[in-house]
């Protein structure tokens, strides 16, 4: 939907309900932890409604990978505030260990400064010190960094997607799909430089160098790149098309979290 051409352009009214209704949201949760920080127009006071995002980072207080039910009811939080307010929300969703460590920050270190001087957290804990900005030293760094956010933020519209816009909810999880499916030789060429055409060709080598790595969630992707049919009917089960997004970016959050416990970031976070 597109504000002033198909829908309405969102009111004061709508930005203030949407913004009540999600903080509100988000304390019911009881999610130990978990923080929200805004940052950009909504904070300096120059909003321009019905046109402008509101731009957050939603933090959940998790090594690498995000406790999947809390993932969820931040999903049926966002579904609630967003009813009937069809308001701009950019968020990125991230984890604490992962903005500790850097390298798969999905902000450049432009923002370190930026954060401090006009981020506001308006639910939970200021992470604001332990973000580190680190500039991608592989290409692949990119790839992955954009993927995980992206598969991220997709499971938390989730809930809202598969009520309002079925079509944006299934585009979604098949971005997420090709995402995941691509995350394993993109880790491995960050080990040793390879290129791998087929984004399944890590398979066989990922126990290799990742032991006991679960890697079920991956041949279920294949198997449903292969059995088309299969991932036709699976389009019209919202609930297992959840499940299958939920353990396809599990299995990508566990492959990114093996590979900065085995090559630690050098640097530490500001104080």
């Amino acid at each position: 939907m597109i504000p002033g051409y198909n829908a309405p352009r969102p009111t004061k009214k709508n930005y203030d309900d949407f913004f009540n209704k999600l903080v509100d949201g988000l304390r019911l949760t009881d999610i130990r932890g978990l923080g929200l920080l805004v940052y950009g127009s909504v904070v300096r006071k120059e909003m321009n409604y019905g046109r402008s995002d509101i731009d957050a980072v939603l933090v959940f207080d998790d090594d690498t990978v995000i406790n999947k039910r809390n993932l969820q009811e931040c999903s049926t939080v966002l579904s609630w505030a967003m009813e009937g307010n069809n308001v701009p929300f950019q968020v990125t969703v991230t984890d604490r260990r992962t903005m500790q460590d850097g390298r798969f920050n999905a902000y450049n270190p432009s923002f370190r400064d930026y954060f401090m001087e006009e981020g506001l957290p308006v639910f939970g804990p200021d992470y604001r010190r332990e973000f580190r900005f680190a500039m991608p030293d592989h290409p692949d760094q990119n790839a992955l960094t954009f993927n995980l956010r992206k598969c991220r933020q997709g499971l938390l519209f989730a809930e809202h997607d598969s009520r309002e816009n079925y079509e944006l909810f299934l585009q979604r999880f098949g971005k997420s799909l090709d995402a995941v499916s691509r995350g394993s030789k993109q880790v491995l060429g960050m080990i040793d430089g390879r290129v791998r055409k087929n984004r399944f060709s890590a398979l066989s080598e990922l126990e290799r160098e990742f032991p006991k790595i679960d890697s079920a969630p991956l041949e279920r992707i294949r198997h449903l790149y292969t059995h088309l049919d299969e991932l036709d009917a699976l389009y019209s089960q919202p609930k297992q098309i959840v499940e299958v997004w939920q353990s396809s970016l599990t299995f990508l959050e566990e492959l990114i979290r093996r590979y900065m416990n085995r090559f630690p970031s050098i640097s530490k976070p500001r104080g």
